[in-house]
């Protein structure tokens, strides 16, 4: 499939094509990713947000995946592409070596890499397990990496041993490869940097005004949330990328429950929405309840009152935004400018697995960065 390379501004989004013409392209393939239906869940809601969701009954993971967006278009085309996603990742990859890293990836820094458990790198060497093969993504070389760190609990052989763990982080999908790519690295920053602000207890955040926000469709979110009684909390959370990433928390009285969400973008505004705008998604798939992974029993977080944040002043939007500068250039540009920053504060490069075949209608990737982290935990303290 030819790329597009000169990004679309849509919004809330940057994408490599408008969203008729990513619908158009993957509409008539939703049968092959196991999508048998998708529904709009907006109405369920007082906030009048859009939010779908695809259905994949016979999933190994997920069988519902929710998405939002500006518009139901937008918002049905996130849950598609989080499907899509989903099913690439339950595909089995081929094993391009068998054996320890010491003897197959002796550069590969296994000590780095998403564990089960902490284990000394000399012992990590000697593991024996299988490789997949991906792409670094600054200097283009082929890099091996342990298969288990995306291939599904259930589909690993007895003998593996449980080292590595697998998450969702650094999965997307894209109309192009390095749209694909971008967005990867997107929420891997994200991911880290909230991390590193759990392991400081919450002391990387400035808490953020919402009525100083200046971004149009910042400023269209926030109203619809305010029009319907939701009380809202806004940080953006420091980090050594050069990345904005913001946090954001939803409570009302009519479901005294706390929301949150997080966004990473290098245009400030939409790493904002993506926060705002995760936090009514995540309020809406309880609402719903069809999420497989839902807690059965009440949440833990019911709070009978919407607390106010410590210290009372809140930053201007403005002026919290001020030494961010945007990436410039295409997808390919920007892929190559965010992985040299990673490069900058990990010591490592990240590494790109390509998921999707040939005659797919859009590109599903894997990222791994070594020496990130994630949380285990879904919630974000507060």
């Amino acid at each position: 499939m030819p790329g597009v390379e000169e990004p679309v501004a849509l919004a809330g989004t940057v994408r490599a094509r408008t969203a008729e013409q990513t619908w158009a392209a993957v509409a008539g393939h939703l049968p092959g990713f196991g999508i048998t239906r998708v529904a709009d869940l907006t109405g369920l809601d007082a906030i009048g947000l859009p939010v779908w969701t695809a259905i994949r009954p016979a999933s190994k993971t997920l069988s519902t995946s929710q998405g939002k967006g500006a518009t139901p278009l937008l918002a049905k085309l996130s849950a598609v592409m989080e499907a899509i996603e989903l099913w690439h990742a339950e595909q089995p990859l081929p094993a391009a070596a068998v054996g320890p890293a010491a003897e197959v990836a002796p550069h590969c820094p296994v000590a780095a890499l998403p564990l089960m458990a902490p284990y000394p790198a000399d012992a990590l060497a000697r593991v024996v397990c299988e490789w997949t093969a991906g792409t670094t993504l600054v200097s283009g070389a082929t890099a091996l990496l342990p298969l288990d760190l995306v291939r599904r609990r259930g589909q690993r052989p007895a003998w593996t041993p449980d080292v590595w763990r697998a998450t969702s982080t650094g999965l997307a999908c894209g109309n192009t490869r390095d749209e694909a790519l971008l967005h990867a690295l997107f929420e891997v920053a994200e991911r880290d940097v909230l991390y590193r602000d759990g392991q400081e207890h919450g002391r990387l955040r400035t808490l953020i005004d919402p009525g100083t926000v200046d971004d149009p469709h910042g400023q269209e979110v926030i109203g619809r949330l305010r029009a319907a009684g939701m009380a809202l909390e806004v940080s953006l959370v420091d980090g050594p990328y050069g990345l904005p990433v913001c946090v954001a928390y939803l409570w009302s009285e009519d479901y005294p429950v706390l929301f949150a969400g997080g966004g990473c973008h290098s245009v400030p505004g939409i790493a904002l929405t993506r926060a705002v705008t995760e936090a009514a998604q995540s309020r809406l798939a309880a609402i719903a309840g069809t999420r497989d992974d839902l807690p059965t029993a009440p949440p833990a977080f019911d709070l009978p009152s919407f607390p106010q944040p410590q210290p009372a002043h809140r930053a201007s939007w403005p002026q919290a935004m001020a030494s961010y500068r945007p990436l410039g250039g295409g997808f390919a540009d920007q892929v190559r400018a965010v992985a040299r920053r990673f490069e900058s504060v990990t010591g490592h490069q990240p590494v790109a697995l390509d998921l999707s075949g040939p005659h797919c209608p859009v590109h599903a990737v894997q990222v791994l960065c070594p020496g990130t982290r994630s949380r285990i935990r879904r919630s974000m303290p507060r």
